[in-house]
C-alpha cells in the first residue's frame, strides 16, 4: 500500500468524498470526536463532511441543540463530541493528562485544595445557568482565587480545562461572541455509559473506522493513551478490521471494503486549520513528504487538498457580505486542477452565506 493508496482511502473513511453526513452530529459521531479549539475551522470541518448542503449556522446550531459537545477529552485539546458519548470519552480520556497538567499546575501557584475550590464555586456559580469565561473568572476572584497570569500560565484557563477533564463542566453555545460553560450534569444529563476496557475499546473502533488506514501508533497519539493501551484496544476489534503492510513497512488498519485504491478522487478541499484529515495521525508524511512538514506547519495549517495530498496553503479574508480566499500553492498546478479550485471556495463562501473571491498564486 503506497502513500497515495493511503490519502486516496483516507478521504472515503474521513467522509471527504463522497461527504455522507447527515446531521452534524452524525459526522462527528462517525469520527468519535473532532478537535475544534478553533470553533469556525471545526464547523467548516464538520459542514464539508455532510452530504447535503448546510451553513455555518446549521452546524453551531447542534452545539445548541445539545446534539454536540465542546470539551476537553484528550491531549488537553478541545473537540466536538456526540453528546450522548462526552461523558464516558471524558472520563476515559482526560485523566490521563493530568499528570502532565501537574507541573503546569505548580508554576502556576495552584494546589489541590486550590483546583477543588475553584471546582466548588464554578459549580455553585454555573447552577441553573450559562455562563461567559469572564463572568466564571468573577466568580473565582471574589472568592479569592486569582485568575490571572502567574510565572506565564493564566491560571482561570488552567482551572476551566481542568474541570471540563474531570466532567464537571462543558463548552455551550456562544453569547454573542463569547462562549458560555454549564454544568455537564445539567446540559446533557445520562448518555451513554462505557467504562474501562469497553470504553477504550470503542474509541478504537471508531478512530479506525473514521481515520483508516492508521497505524496503532496514530490511534495512540490521537488518543493520548499509551501504546500498551492502544494495542489492547485494537486487539479488541482486531475482527472488525482489514489490516495491510504499507510501503513504509508500518501495519494499516482499515475498515473491511473501504475501496478505491488506486482510483483518483477529483475533488479539491479547502481543509480548516486542525482538521482531522491532517492532523489525527501520528505520522503525517502521507499527506506531504516529511521532509517539507515543517514549511507547512506540520499539516495544523488551512490546506488545500487535491488527490488526497496537500498541494497547498489557503487563508481567508472576511468582510459584511464577502469573502475573500488567497491560495498559495506549494507545488504546481495543472490546468485541470486550478480550475477546479473556485469551486471549493464557492462552497466554502455558501456555507457562510458570503460571496467569494479567490487570488490564486
Amino acid at each position: 500500500m503506497t502513500a497515495l493508496d493511503i490519502t486516496r482511502l483516507r478521504l472515503r473513511s474521513q467522509r471527504l468524498s463522497p461527504p455522507e453526513g447527515k446531521t452534524p452530529a452524525d459526522v462527528v459521531r462517525w469520527f468519535g470526536a473532532i478537535q475544534s479549539q478553533d470553533l469556525p475551522a471545526s464547523l467548516w470541518a464538520v459542514g464539508q463532511r455532510m452530504a447535503k448542503t448546510v451553513t455555518e449556522a446549521d452546524v453551531e446550531r447542534a452545539i445548541a441543540d445539545k446534539t454536540l459537545i465542546r470539551s476537553w477529552p484528550m491531549r488537553g485539546t478541545i473537540h466536538l463530541m456526540p453528546a450522548e458519548d462526552a461523558r464516558w470519552m471524558v472520563r476515559l480520556l482526560a485523566p490521563r493528562i493530568d499528570a502532565k497538567a501537574a507541573r503546569n499546575y505548580r508554576v502556576a501557584g495552584l494546589s489541590p485544595e486550590t483546583i477543588k475550590r475553584a471546582g466548588d464555586v464554578m459549580a455553585e456559580t454555573l447552577a441553573g445557568r450559562q455562563c461567559t469565561r469572564a463572568e466564571v473568572y468573577e466568580a473565582l476572584n471574589a472568592e479569592g482565587i486569582p485568575t490571572d497570569g502567574h510565572n506565564g500560565q493564566q491560571r482561570g484557563m488552567h482551572l476551566l480545562v481542568h474541570w471540563a477533564r474531570h466532567g464537571l463542566i462543558c463548552v455551550t453555545p456562544r453569547r454573542g461572541k463569547q462562549q458560555t460553560f454549564a454544568l455537564m450534569d445539567e446540559w446533557m444529563p445520562g448518555g451513554v455509559d462505557l467504562s474501562g476496557e469497553e470504553a477504550l475499546a470503542e474509541m478504537a473502533r471508531r478512530y479506525f473506522r473514521s481515520h483508516g488506514p492508521a497505524t496503532i501508533k496514530d490511534f495512540a497519539g490521537w488518543t493520548g493513551v499509551t501504546l500498551t493501551e492502544a494495542r489492547r484496544a485494537a486487539e479488541a476489534v482486531k475482527g472488525e478490521f482489514d489490516r495491510e503492510t504499507g510501503d513504509d513497512g508500518a501495519e494499516y488498519w482499515l475498515s473491511p471494503g473501504l475501496g478505491g485504491r488506486g482510483r483518483k478522487a477529483p475533488p479539491v478541499f479547502l481543509l480548516p486549520p486542525f482538521d482531522e484529515y491532517t492532523v489525527a495521525y501520528a505520522d503525517r508524511s502521507a499527506v506531504i513528504g516529511s521532509h517539507a512538514l515543517a514549511a507547512v506547519g506540520h499539516g495544523i495549517a488551512s490546506n488545500l487538498i487535491i488527490d488526497g495530498r496537500l498541494a497547498g496553503l489557503w487563508k481567508r479574508t472576511l468582510k459584511r457580505d464577502s469573502i475573500s480566499v488567497e491560495v498559495q500553492a506549494i507545488r504546481p498546478l495543472s490546468r485541470e486542477e486550478r480550475e477546479m479550485i473556485p469551486a471549493a471556495v464557492e462552497r466554502y463562501a455558501r456555507f457562510l452565506g458570503l460571496s467569494p473571491t479567490l487570488a490564486l498564486k
